[in-house]
Formats: C-alpha cells, structure tokens, sequence
C-alpha cells in the first residue's frame, strides 16, 4: 500500500525536525537533564512539526538509551512504539465533548502498561468546548507523575488562559523557503523524483512555511504527471499564478490598461485560480521587488507599498464577499491614476544641450533648467487634460435624490483617484472626532460604519452593509458633507450605496469597460434646501429632531 511522502519522511529523531532549532534544543536538555514538565502546549501555523515533535518527546523520554535527541531504537519501549498502548492520540475536532474528557480523567490515574510515561497528544485542542477545557483542567494542573500531556493547536487565541498558564508553552515559527526546498530536494534525491530545482523552489515559496504542505504539493505533483515537472506545472495543480503573470497584472494596473485587466483576470478565473490565494501572492511578489529579489520595473518603492495596502485591504473584502471575482476586477477603477503626475516626461538631451549652446552664443544669463522644461511640459498636459475634461462635461439641474445619486456615482467611476482613496482611507477614523459631537454625533457613527470605496478631487462614494443605513445617510447629504469637510479640511459630494447595490453597479461598470463605454463627468446643479427640505440651519434642524418641533422655535 503506498505511503504519503509527508508520513513516509515524518523525522524519527530530532536530527531530522526541519527548523524549530530554539525548541529542539531546549526540549533535548530538559529530557537529558531529567527537567520534563508535566504539561507542554505547542502552538503555531499548520505543518511547521508540532505533531512530530509532540511524537518525538513521547518516544524519548520512554528510551532507555537515547542521547541528544536521538532514540537508541533498540529498546523494547523503541520497538514498540508505533503500537505503544501509553502513547493516546486525541484527534479534539472529533472528541470534544465534556463526556470524552471526563473518561480521560478516569483513565488517567492508570499506570503506564509498558512504559516509563503515559503520554497523552492532545491534537486541534482548540476544538474542545468550554465544558472540556474546564473539565481539563484540574487534571493538567496536578496529573500523576507518571502522566504527561502535550497540546497543540494552530489557534492559541482560542486557548482559555487557565489552560495556557499550567503548560509549558512553544511557540513554533514557519519555516523558511530554503530550509523547505533543502528537505524537499532530499526527498527528490532518496524517491528519484523528476522534478525541476526551480520548481521545487516555487513550491517552497507556495506553501507559505508549511512543510506539510509542501511535501503533499509534492506528492500531488508525481501522481499528476510522469513528466519532468516544471514551474508551470506546479501552478497548473496549485491553481495559483506564475511570476510573469504577477508582474503583468501589475504593469497592467500601473499603466491603468482597464480593459486588459479585466480580460486577464476572467481568464486566470476561467483556468480555476484562486482568486483570493492570487491577492495573497500579489502581495508576496510586492515584498520580493522591495527586498530585491524581484525587479522592480518602473515601480517607485512608495507606490509598491500603496499597492500592498490596498491588496491588503482588498484580501479581507474578498474573504467577506459573495462576489470575490468582481471586487478583484473592479479594484482597478480605484487605481486609476492621476494621467498627469504619472506621466513620464523625458526631456530629449540632445534638444536640451543646443537649447544650452544657443542661449551661450546670445549672451542670455538664464538657462532653462531641465526641471524647468519638464514643469513646463507638465503644464502643457494639464492644460490638454483640463482641456479634455471641459469638452466630455455636461451640466445636468438635480430635480431628486434618485437624479443626484445617479450622477455621482457616474462622476465616481469617471474621476477615481487610487491615491487619494488610500490616503482618506487611512484618515477615515479621524470622523471619530465628532461622533460625540451634539451636532454630528448620529451621521459621524454612521460613517464610520461604511467602507470608502471610490474617492477622487471632487467625490465620495461609501458602501454600507444593508440598504436602511444607506438610505439614511443619503437622506442627511448636507450634514455628512459639513462633517467630511470638518475632517479632511476639504469640501467633497457624498452619495452612499448599499453593498449587493454596488455589487450591480460594478458588474454594469465592467461591461461598460469592456464595450469601450467611457464615463464622463457630469456638473451638477442642485438646491439642497428643496431637496432636502432644508428650511433651517443644520444647528435649528438637529435641535427640532433632539427636542421636537414644538419645544424649540425658531426666531
């Protein structure tokens, strides 16, 4: 029967544990020294040895002969371990109930059958129910001598502390790529594997620290294919994406090519990528190009990192959503660039330097400094840009609010600044200012409960959980705009949507990008004193809704 690779090269000795140095060695010299504690709780990411150490320290300390981390193997206890009837392993996903934990108790006071120690490997202990833990714990505090209990969980946070405070806690570290690729090439060399070194190299960066997981990649791979197996391969089985791909859905979003982008990620989703696993190794591939281990390209180091941010932001909102693929296809509208601060504007030296030699032979003292001409470019594109904008706008008299709120999220899509989006989002909690206020209190705790999803010079467009706490900031515009301009020291329009809304009104965007359907900027004219009803100052109006309308009089 074939044996899985990660079973088959499980370490039979501390020799073997890949990484975890500061944890072997201090648990080698309490077991040398005779130092063992009764309890010990390893904690930390899946597939970094925490079973596998939990099974060594089971198997040492019951040798009658081991030295420095290594078993003698031919002891009785040694012989017998893999059927070692005072070795229990508890799987707590599946047994973790009180009734379970009670029936450890029972049998814990029980001497060992055949060994120095009962050892009990408590694996997933953050699956037990409050009623285990509490059931646990007199035990783990005083067990009998002949008793030792080894947690481990990949979700310390969910540990009670009364539990974490009687055990001897190690907290295990991923292990890094090249302690990963050394092991997994050991394991191509002893099975004879055809594989690529720089496919092993992409496993190890894959699987994140987990070397569980990357021998199971590795195991995937050889049932896969009896070819040679490349890097192309490796991302083929692992649904993830190659490094050229990355460095192309970034030039892509630099250079604000929407239409490709959005192409490229329906095919990467057609092909089965994780899309959600894709932010993850955008992110990855970021952080390479600011160690340098990855070319930067064009990119300056200060837009790398808004980069990694927004993908950062972006994770979460797409681990949240029934509509990953879209809020990942949209995010580009809010890295549309600012065409005129990006532009790069090269200055043609030869032109430069006769520019210089003429301006010598007249005598002229003032010589255009290369900064100068390439400002003086800079106008001349803003000037075009401006140009541009006033012949694509229209002025459109608001009547309503369905009118205004269709108008600015078309104004939205057509002006969206990545940067500034960025910038606000990281000042969004300073609103927490005047969510005491008397005056703004109710609408700043409102705010701060929406997500700011499209920003640009003029605009705002946040996006609310459910359709009643958007329809309630739409309807107090005027009183959130007063507090956006208190905060940010800037007048912006506001219009807020509900979330399935915004979902509609991306997919719309994104036919509209793909047919070529440009949006324009529409100038609005609006009364807010007919839309809103506003017949009195905001101080008058949040006065009548505090004390009513027949308590205070307006004079």
């Amino acid at each position: 029967m074939y044996q899985a690779l990660y079973r088959k090269y499980r370490p039979t000795n501390f020799e073997e544990v890949v990484g975890q140095e500061i944890i072997k060695k201090t648990i080698i010299n309490e077991i040398n020294n005779n130092k063992i504690s009764h309890a010990y709780l390893f904690c930390g990411p899946r597939g970094t040895g925490k079973t596998s150490i939990a099974k060594l320290i089971a198997k040492l300390i019951n040798c009658d002969n081991q030295h420095d981390g290594i078993p003698c193997e031919k002891c009785a206890s040694c012989l017998s371990y893999k059927t070692n009837v005072d070795i229990i392993e508890i799987d707590a996903a599946s047994n973790n109930g009180v009734d379970e934990i009670r029936e450890l108790r029972n049998k814990v006071n029980l001497l060992p059958a055949n060994s120095k120690y009962k050892i009990y490997i408590i694996d997933e202990v953050h699956m037990l129910s409050i009623g285990a833990f509490n059931a646990l714990l007199k035990t783990l505090e005083e067990p009998p001598a002949h008793v030792i209990f080894i947690l481990a969980t990949t979700e310390i946070n969910k540990i009670p502390v009364t539990i974490v405070s009687r055990c001897q806690r190690f907290d295990f570290n991923k292990i890094s790529e090249n302690q990963i690729f050394n092991r997994l090439k050991y394991i191509k060399e002893a099975e004879n594997i055809n594989i690529t070194d720089n496919a092993l190299k992409e496993i190890s960066r894959l699987t994140d620290g987990g070397l569980r997981d990357a021998i199971g990649l590795l195991d995937k791979l050889i049932s896969y294919t009896n070819e040679k197996i490349t890097e192309e391969i490796v991302h083929e089985v692992n649904y993830s994406v190659t490094k050229k791909d990355l460095l192309k859905i970034l030039i892509y979003i630099h250079n604000n090519q929407i239409k490709e982008y959005i192409e490229f990620i329906d095919k990467l989703d057609e092909q089965g990528k994780d899309l959600i696993k894709l932010v993850d190794e955008l992110m990855l591939y970021l952080r390479d190009m600011i160690v340098g281990t990855e070319v930067s390209n064009d990119f300056s180091k200060e837009e790398i990192l808004n980069y990694i941010n927004a993908f950062n932001d972006l994770s979460s909102q797409m681990k949240n959503t029934n509509y990953p693929k879209i809020i990942l296809e949209t995010l580009i509208i809010s890295f549309e660039r600012n065409n005129i601060s990006d532009k790069i504007i090269e200055i043609n030296t030869e032109e430069f330097e006769d520019k210089v030699i003429m301006s010598k032979q007249n005598n002229i003292e003032s010589i255009p400094s290369k900064l100068e001409l390439k400002e003086k470019e800079e106008s001349k594109i803003l000037n075009n840009e401006q140009k541009f904008v006033e012949d694509k706008t229209e002025t459109k008299i608001i009547n309503n609010l369905d009118e205004l709120k269709k108008i600015r999220i078309n104004n939205c899509l057509a002006t969206a600044d990545k940067q500034l989006l960025i910038d606000l989002k990281k000042q969004w909690k300073n609103i927490s200012e005047y969510s005491v206020n008397q005056i703004y209190g109710v609408d700043a705790g409102m705010l701060l409960d929406s997500i700011i999803t499209i920003a640009s010079e003029k605009n705002i467009l946040v996006v609310f959980p459910y359709q009643s706490m958007a329809d309630r900031a739409n309807s107090d515009i005027p009183r959130i705009e007063e507090i956006l301009k208190l905060t940010f020291n800037k007048e912006y329009s506001f219009i807020a949507l509900y979330e399935t809304e915004w979902n509609k009104i991306k997919k719309e965007y994104i036919k509209n990008v793909k047919n070529n359907i440009k949006y324009n900027y529409i100038h609005e004219e609006s009364n807010y004193d007919i839309l809103f009803n506003k017949k009195e100052d905001l101080i008058v109006d949040q006065a009548i809704e505090y004390f009513g309308s027949t308590v205070v009089q307006v004079i």
